[in-house]
């Protein structure tokens, strides 16, 4: 059974209920690329069950699928907020596996290819556009690091915008004015972008989920957390679960840097940002240098300059 309405102003709803697995995949495919996706039974009649409301910034869904679902997916134009009400749902992307926990909401992978497998599965979602999200951030490139679980505040946040605004957003009886429709979409983009860490632009140079795209993210992940500590390639590529070697060869291929590079350029920004926050009377060059690993104040000048374009002691003055 399928049940389609346009509202006004845009918004739309849609119910559907079947036991057929094959129609199943095809109407979730359409909107989650799911690609080679392998079912098996759980039950005598597979049930599947769809609800959503949405318009071109944002959708509220819930969702049901009774079976034990293995497939690939990828989602490049929208943030998908998902939180499960029962069963089970595993999801891998760049190496690494994470199960979803009822009640818990996090921000499914953008833009790379992940595995899911679920079981029995019964889901809420919230689309959020890309663009539309982007734009109330105002950072082309904006993109939240997925499937990590909100902050304590940012997760009351989230509950009381879908508490506030779901009833309202889910009566298509109910005709939403163009700015009211306006109004909850953002307060539900807003909450997003509180409750949810954003995606580091470092990380987002690693593009793909396959096992070494994995690796070259932790040895990411690792230089920028022990930056300012006498590190180095041993270190990052134990940290990576490679040989320095591996580490040498995939850093080349991934980021065409050496661990060296990498560290040194880290090093580097973490140095900017202190003397572009430190205050003159307060702060030295040689200080932030030696605490961000440079040992030699004029080696460190010299290859800041040419990095930045300026010495450190003229972005201390822009203070």
């Amino acid at each position: 059974m399928v049940i389609s309405m346009d509202r006004p102003g845009g918004r739309y709803s849609r119910r559907v209920v079947g036991t057929d697995v094959d129609q199943a995949l095809a109407f979730f495919g359409r909107d989650y690329d799911f690609r080679a996706p392998a079912v098996r039974r759980t039950r005598p009649t597979a049930h599947w069950d769809f609800a959503g409301v949405g318009d071109d910034r944002m959708s509220l869904r819930s969702s049901r699928f009774m079976v034990d679902l293995r497939s690939e997916s990828q989602v490049d134009d929208e943030f998908l907020v998902a939180w499960m009400r029962s069963g089970s749902s595993r999801i891998t992307c760049g190496g690494e596996t994470w199960a979803l926990e009822a009640g818990v909401p996090v921000v499914l992978p953008f833009a790379e290819p992940y595995s899911l497998h679920h079981r029995d599965i019964a889901l809420n979602l919230v689309h959020l556009d890309r663009d539309f999200v982007r734009a109330l951030v105002g950072e082309d490139d904006f993109a939240f690091e997925p499937m990590q679980r909100p902050t304590a505040a940012g997760t009351g946040a989230w509950q009381d915008v879908v508490r506030t605004h779901s009833s309202t957003w889910l009566d298509v009886d109910h005709d939403l004015d163009p700015i009211a429709q306006r109004d909850i979409a953002e307060a539900f983009a807003t909450a997003a972008i509180r409750a949810f860490p954003q995606r580091d632009r470092w990380r987002s140079t690693v593009a793909g989920g396959g096992p070494e795209h994995g690796r070259v993210r932790r040895a990411l992940d690792f230089v920028h957390e022990h930056a300012r500590e006498p590190i180095g390639t041993p270190e990052i590529a134990a940290a990576a679960g490679l040989s320095p070697r591996g580490l040498q060869q995939s850093l080349r291929r991934h980021l065409d840097q050496t661990p060296g590079d990498l560290l040194r350029e880290v090093r580097l920004d973490g140095a900017r940002a202190d003397l572009l926050g430190g205050a003159r009377d307060e702060t030295s060059v040689a200080e932030i240098a030696r605490s961000w690993g440079f040992g030699h104040l004029g080696r460190f000048s010299a290859t800041y300059r040419a990095r930045f374009g300026e010495l450190p002691s003229e972005s201390l003055r822009t203070r």
